[in-house]
């Protein structure tokens, strides 16, 4: 089957922070993601942007989306990095 349109995200930053984690500074690996909307594997229209937070200490990853959550403390953080960006 083949998709004339669809959604795409493309990493456009990825930054290093160290973040207050269950009483211990930890690092944490903040990525940041523009949204596309694409036609025939073009990217046209930036309609937002979407983070991830991976911390290597706990092994613990959030990604903000539509199916999952991340948690109000580590997306003010993302966001503080996104703009940035």
């Amino acid at each position: 089957m083949f998709f004339i349109f669809g959604f795409n995200k493309k990493p456009i930053g990825k930054e290093n922070r160290k973040i207050r984690r269950n009483g211990f500074e930890v690092n944490a690996m903040i990525t940041v993601y523009r949204r596309y909307f694409e036609l025939f594997f073009i990217p046209l229209i930036p309609y937002g942007k979407s983070y991830s937070v991976y911390i290597p200490h706990t092994d613990e990853y959030y990604e903000q989306g539509t199916f999952s959550k991340m948690p109000e403390d580590l997306l003010e953080i993302c966001k503080e990095v996104g703009r940035s960006y």
